[in-house]
């Protein structure tokens, strides 16, 4: 009998420690031009979809689209929270690093909510939302290389 106790820990150990190392895929682009043509292409792309700054450094731009209260009350439903999520948020980050005569533009998707005192994280990882991220920094890539082409 503890032995079988003793292995079962050891499985349920196992498993706890591959899930605090998983991470989510790195969903990054090279993009040849400046931070700040990088931002400004970035804004133009999703202002117009109710985004606005969180925050801005010289090497990050965090966006953010707040969540209809249909769409607060729907993720509720859909991932049984208790107690409720409220102020949930969409939220678009770009960290830029320093490549070869170019930025590597890495882009990060997570949804933030306040719930009972504290913040609930989920950050991105199923295909279709990495594929429409890589999608995101192909566009991104596009705008701000024929930005930089017309000055």
């Amino acid at each position: 009998m503890r032995k079988s106790l003793i292995a079962m820990s050891a499985v349920l150990l196992s498993g706890v420690i591959v899930g605090a190392n998983e991470t989510p895929p790195v969903v990054q682009e090279v993009i040849h031009a400046t931070s700040e043509r990088v931002k400004k292409a970035a804004l133009a792309m999703f202002v117009p979809d109710g985004y606005t700054i969180d925050s801005e450094t010289a090497s990050q731009l965090k966006i953010s689209q707040p969540f209809s209260s249909e769409e607060t009350n729907a993720y509720n439903t859909a991932h049984w929270t208790n107690p409720p999520v409220a102020n949930c948020r969409r939220v678009r980050s770009f960290l830029l690093s320093p490549a070869d005569h170019a930025l590597k533009v890495t882009m990060v998707w997570e949804t933030v909510c306040h719930t009972d005192g504290s913040w609930l994280i989920r950050r991105t990882t199923n295909e279709k939302e990495i594929q429409t991220m890589q999608t995101t920094l192909s566009n991104l890539k596009e705008k701000t290389e024929e930005a930089a082409k017309g000055h």
